[in-house]
């Protein structure tokens, strides 16, 4: 057998033809593969779907309804489709968005693959919907409906009454199945599921990680602060929502995360609790809320009033606020207290600790302040609220009418009857002149606001006036 032997430094016949051969399948690879080359057309996008706009379905009829493809919120269009204007799409839209495979484009109207497009809805009003979708996939056909027809107009479509409660009228906006809080209208709106718990407390913004930030709190309570408003229920307008604003705190000071407890199912909002201990009320004998103000008031002057709060020593975070009687003005809050114009109410706090405080502001009654005032507070700890006890009620001061004197004449003598405050002392001068005045004689007017002058007789005619006695 003859055995063919390789000498010198090339390669093998063998081994140098599988090298070549390697060496031509790579160049023809190479010219086979699509290189990424400005201009060259790509699959695009195919977007179809129905359109309701308060809860009225959009049909192939009404043409003043465009929908519209655009790179930013409310950039040009790059795409549009005026509904019933392709008869074979019927009460559908349609839009074709085409796609290159590299920058830069040869025409703006069309996109790269990782884009992000608007796709909006707008009629002779505006832009009335929005939806954002990522062309994350070459030749993408997908369908993006708008809205759902509602058809017992009470806010919810009938996707959702049908799928969560059997039928398009089925579901009550009011009505909170699963007694978490949220009635049924807050659940449509967010897209959660209305039979089954899962609240988030309305100060956690990002509500998959069941956890309340720093940030969160502070904008939370910077919102309630300041009578601004919150996008999730309850509005920070609502009855004792610093009830809700205490709580935020407390989770957040025990630890961030917390989970979601409605049992029993009234206790919002102290079903937010940190896990995985229960949550309890704080004792309401450990606390303490009371107010103290003066009896009487008069029009146009200051009145100094406290407000003592005492936590216990459990107590994670407290708040405190006042309402003071309406119309009346407000100044020197203590404590960093603020103002909350819009909601006629003082707010302090919240506070991240266990001391008691002794909050101090003053109020002016307007001008024409008359009857009585009412003052409403309350303290809120870890979410439990506990209305201020103490002085609730100012009266006004009593306005005695201004005192005068009436002749009496008689048996051949004159004399004068006081008329002044009961049981006041009066200060009785007299003058020939008006200008040179004599005193010295004090008179006591009785319990009926009424006392009798002795008056000696006198050759000049006299003039009489009054000073009243402290």
């Amino acid at each position: 057998m003859n055995t063919k032997k390789h000498s010198g430094n090339g390669p093998a016949h063998g081994t140098g033809w599988v090298m070549g051969l390697a060496r031509s399948l790579a160049a023809a690879l190479a010219l086979a593969l699509p290189v990424a080359v400005a201009g060259i057309p790509e699959p695009g996008i195919r977007l179809y779907g129905t359109v309701a706009l308060d809860g009225a379905a959009i049909t192939a009829a009404d043409a003043s309804v465009v929908v519209e493809a655009r790179k930013s919120p409310s950039g040009p269009p790059i795409a549009s489709y005026p509904m019933g204007s392709q008869p074979a799409a019927g009460n559908f839209y349609s839009l074709r968005i085409n796609a290159e495979s590299a920058a830069p484009l040869s025409d703006p109207n069309n996109v790269l693959l990782g884009s992000t497009l608007y796709v909006v809805v707008r009629d002779a009003s505006g832009d009335r919907a929005q939806q954002k979708l990522v062309f994350d996939q070459r030749g993408l056909v997908a369908r993006l409906n708008f809205g759902s027809p509602d058809t017992d107009g009470d806010g919810m479509s009938d996707d959702f009454e049908t799928t969560y409660f059997g039928n398009a009228t089925g579901g009550d906006p009011n009505g909170d199945p699963d007694h978490d809080g949220r009635p049924n209208f807050r659940e449509f709106l967010d897209g959660t599921n209305p039979l089954v718990a899962d609240g988030r407390h309305p100060a956690d913004r990002s509500p998959s990680d069941d956890r309340i930030t720093i940030a969160e709190l502070t904008d939370y309570i910077l919102a309630w602060k300041t009578g601004g408003t919150w996008p999730v229920e309850p509005a920070l307008t609502a009855p004792n929502i610093e009830d809700y604003v205490t709580r935020a705190g407390a989770i957040w000071k025990g630890g961030e995360t917390y989970v979601f407890d409605n049992d029993p199912s009234t206790n919002a909002p102290m079903w937010w609790v940190n896990p995985p201990a229960p949550g309890t009320p704080p004792v309401a004998s450990a606390l303490a809320v009371v107010r103290s103000l003066p009896a009487i008031y008069q029009p146009n002057q200051g009145v100094a009033v406290t407000l003592g709060v005492t936590p216990s020593d459990q107590t994670k975070a407290y708040a405190a606020v006042e309402t003071p009687p309406t119309g009346w003005t407000v100044r020197n809050i203590s404590h960093e207290g603020r103002w909350d114009d819009a909601n006629h109410k003082i707010k302090w706090g919240p506070f991240f600790d266990q001391s008691s405080r002794t909050f101090t502001y003053e109020t002016v009654p307007g001008p024409a302040a008359s009857g009585p005032a009412d003052f409403a507070g309350r303290g809120s700890f870890d979410g439990f609220g506990l209305a201020a006890s103490g002085a609730v009620r100012m009266q006004p001061a009593v306005q005695a009418p201004p005192p005068r004197l009436v002749v009496v004449a008689g048996n051949g003598s004159v004399n004068l009857e006081l008329h002044g405050q009961p049981n006041g002392n009066y200060d009785l001068q007299s003058s020939e002149d008006l200008v040179a005045w004599t005193g010295g004689q004090t008179v006591s007017v009785n319990a009926q606001g009424i006392a009798k002058v002795d008056v000696a007789q006198a050759a000049k005619p006299r003039f009489f006036r009054l000073r009243q006695l402290p």
